[in-house]
């Protein structure tokens, strides 16, 4: 990830950071079910030269046991 940089300059919290994504990530799968709201495509929103997906048009629900 270019984000925490590269060579000597490489962030030493990078893998620590990049664990937490992924159990942030493992815990939203196994307790969440995700979902479309709507059918049509959402446009993504665009800040200046860059474009993001739109946060609209997902729904979480949780899981029951």
């Amino acid at each position: 990830f270019l984000t925490f940089g590269l060579g000597k300059h490489t962030c030493p919290g990078r893998q620590f950071a990049v664990n937490e994504i992924k159990v942030a990530l493992h815990y939203l799968l196994l307790n969440y079910d995700i979902k479309k709201s709507t059918s049509e495509k959402i446009k993504p929103k665009i800040y200046g030269s860059f474009k993001f997906p739109s946060d609209e048009g997902l729904i979480f629900e949780k899981k029951s046991v």
